[in-house]
């Protein structure tokens, strides 16, 4: 009977342990990454990585434009517009790291423009979104 009592004591602090480990992880892996946002017409692509907070953008097409991912990120004041002028094939990112609390949801567009001026000629219609 001894030895039952302390097997589920020691089942029970187990099953206890293990649990509060499966909560923690998935606090911990609360984000979540966006979609691609592709636009062939514009020549641009944009996405979004949760792990780090990076969003990207890459340059589809030859056509003297830079590609540009538009984010937006109301709740911290983030409004920042990442140029990729080093021309078609290439990809460039920015991570925001611990700028962007856990649990935040971001948004982004894919957009072509000119680097030289940081001029936004179009973007994609409406927001993509993930969650940081």
């Amino acid at each position: 009977m001894r030895f039952r009592t302390r097997f589920g004591y020691v089942a029970g602090a187990l099953a206890a342990s293990t649990a509060l480990l499966f909560a923690t992880a998935s606090a911990a892996s609360a984000g979540s990454d966006g979609g691609s946002v592709v636009d062939p017409t514009r020549g641009a692509t944009a996405w979004f990585k949760h792990y780090g907070d990076v969003f990207w953008v890459e340059d589809t097409k030859a056509d003297g434009h830079s590609a540009v991912v538009r984010v937006y990120v109301p709740s911290v004041g983030i409004a920042h517009n990442l140029f990729n002028p080093d021309g078609k094939g290439t990809a460039r990112y920015k991570s925001y790291g611990t700028a962007i609390p856990e649990g935040t949801t971001v948004y982004y567009q894919a957009c072509i423009g000119e680097n030289g001026n940081k001029t936004i000629i179009s973007c994609t219609p409406g927001w993509a979104k993930g969650v940081a």
